[in-house]
């Protein structure tokens, strides 16, 4: 499984939609290799996240 394929369903877990195949088979590669990748994946992008609201709130207000 490629980063692209992670983050993209790190994405969908976020917004709380995915397949349950797309699901089955995060949950196969989980068992197999261990969840360090989703987690940092998920953590990265929660940072980017909060980062991008904190500039644009900055830039609302002044």
């Amino acid at each position: 499984m490629n980063l692209f394929r992670i983050i993209q369903s790190v994405l969908s877990a976020f917004v709380g939609i995915q397949k349950n195949s797309k699901f089955n088979e995060d949950d196969n590669y989980i068992e197999k290799h261990g969840f360090m990748p989703y987690l940092l994946v998920g953590l990265s992008l929660a940072l980017i996240f909060i980062l991008a609201l904190i500039f644009i709130v900055s830039q609302i207000i002044g």
